[in-house]
């Protein structure tokens, strides 16, 4: 009797642990990556993706993503700027939250990965937290496991499961497409847009934000302010943020590796030069004498670029014409839009815009670079006999990631390896071990996504975590990306490789629910 109980209880432990296996490959794997490919047929553009503040797709995505969050058990809503949130509450009401997020806007012609993939990845990990949680509890059996579609988990199910709140954020504008000032969503979540004075921002027709809200029936002229405040967190409602992110860069393929961390984002600011030139006949005007504003723009560029040394040759720091800093710094200057009128082949440009990207983790370094370039595009202009104006529109310092969560998220990667085997095998296939062994290095080999060789790294890139920062300490996890290629068509990460992104997001929340209990009781 006591052999057939025990037979039973192992074949029910075995089968109980199977079924979790089932959830981990469909919620972890393939709901996360079939998401993914759905949400970047939401375009704005045919035959490319663009999905930009309020425009119709980006609405649209709004709405799928709510509903993927109601999936999941979260309860779910847009706010006013745009913004959607799904909200996991704890069995203890009251406590600050774990802020999870990302941002679903787009720059143009862009990649699947970008934000949208902290999003969804972010989203499974959650959704597998709660699911493992009930596994633990023994009431897995409540949730339905359906072929060929979503796992749905009932709200009351989900909702004071774990010990900590999360708080799921998908950001509505990052990129600054439309209001060329980055950070939108999550400023107003960290209550500095009003203090930057985002709401008169315009966009290329001269409406503001405040107007566009308006129109949009986001708000009304009477109340807008009063709106977009309330969406303001503080240190009592939010814990920490954590945000998963390609890593837009060649640091972790290079390494063979398919997760890392973060442990600081570099500043970065943003400039606006107009050079108001004299148009007219290309035929007819002498060479000497022309005040032609898109010369004076092409040499103010290369003027840029020997400043931040780059260039032929790559001047080093201290050259003539080259800022002092080191390579440590991570000084870059990028030009990456102009506007030229009136854009004509027989004609000599009257007018030209153009947008300045300076980036370095050394603030100071950032400040006096714009400082100089700001100078040295007058003196450019005078010289030339043109009029410019440089406008600097746009400033984030560089922050640090909080050490503790770097090292839990590290710890989150070297634990989430049987999770992640479980995600990865095919049903019916290999074992967890051999799964989670391969972890999907693409065409460069083999990788590895646990052990101790995780890297911690600096972000060049911009992230919401940035403007987060001002409320909360915060901690990221990088994906790796081919070639490191990103605000492209081409951008492209492995599914296994966000797969681990999420499994690894999944430990991360289970551990820290553990604790909560534990201190607790």
């Amino acid at each position: 009797v006591l052999f057939g109980c025990f037979i039973a209880c192992l074949a029910l432990k075995l089968t109980s642990a199977s079924n979790l296996a089932d959830f981990a490959h469909q919620v972890l794997h393939k709901e996360t990556n079939t998401h993914l490919q759905d949400l970047a047929k939401i375009s704005d553009t045919e035959g490319s993706l663009a999905r930009t503040f309020f425009s119709p797709a980006h609405k649209k995505s709004a709405e799928q993503l709510k509903e993927w969050m109601q999936q999941a058990g979260l309860v779910s809503w847009m706010d006013v700027l745009g913004n959607v949130h799904g909200v996991l509450e704890a069995a203890t009401p009251g406590q600050p939250a774990i802020l999870v997020g990302s941002h679903y806007d787009t720059v143009l012609d862009a990649g699947k990965y970008d934000g949208a993939m902290g999003i969804i990845a972010g989203l499974s990990g959650i959704k597998m937290a709660i699911l493992s949680e009930l596994h633990a509890q023994g009431k897995l059996e409540q949730v339905a496991l359906p072929a060929g579609s979503d796992v749905h988990i009932p709200t009351d199910l989900a909702q004071g499961l774990l010990a900590v709140p999360v708080h799921l954020v998908a950001f509505t504008d990052e990129e600054g497409v439309r209001f060329k000032s980055t950070f939108l969503g999550s400023r107003a979540v960290a209550g500095t847009l009003l203090k930057h004075g985002l709401l008169d921002a315009k966009d290329a027709q001269g409406s503001s934000l405040r107007e566009v809200l308006v129109s949009e029936g986001r708000a009304s002229a009477g109340n807008v302010l009063d709106l977009v405040a309330a969406l303001a967190m503080n240190s009592s409602q939010v814990a920490e943020y954590v945000e998963l992110h390609i890593e837009q860069g060649p640091v972790l393929e290079r390494k063979n590796l398919a997760l890392g961390v973060v442990s600081a984002i570099v500043g970065q600011s943003r400039m606006w030069v107009s050079i108001n030139g004299t148009q007219g006949h290309a035929g007819t005007v002498p060479m000497v004498g022309r005040e032609d504003s898109l010369v004076t723009a092409a040499e103010a560029i290369t003027l840029l670029e020997r400043r931040c040394g780059g260039g032929p040759g790559a001047p080093a720091a201290g050259t003539e014409g080259v800022m002092e800093h080191q390579e440590s710094d991570m000084l870059v200057c990028t030009v990456g839009e102009v506007r030229v009128w009136p854009n004509a082949p027989n004609v000599i440009p009257g007018n030209v815009q153009f947008s300045v990207d300076i980036r370095t983790k050394d603030d100071a370094l950032r400040d006096k670079v714009v400082v100089n370039v700001t100078q040295s595009i007058y003196d450019l202009c005078a010289r030339r006999g043109v009029s410019c104006h440089v406008s600097r529109n746009h400033d984030a310092d560089a922050v640090l990631a909080d050490t503790n969560i770097v090292a839990d998220l590290v710890e989150a990667i070297r634990t989430s390896r049987d999770l992640l085997g479980m995600a990865l095998k095919k049903p019916g296939g290999e074992g967890a071990g051999a799964a989670a062994a391969s972890c999907s290095a693409g065409s460069s080999g083999e990788a590895e996504c646990g052990g101790d060789n995780i890297p911690v790294m600096v972000s060049g890139a911009g992230h919401d975590a940035m403007a987060v920062a001002d409320i909360t300490k915060f901690g990221m996890l990088f994906v790796r990306c081919r070639g490191g290629i990103s605000h492209s068509s081409l951008e492209h990460a492995e599914e296994d490789d966000i797969t681990a992104s999420a499994a690894a997001l999944t430990r991360y929340l289970l551990a820290k629910s553990e604790a909560a209990a534990a201190k607790a009781s």
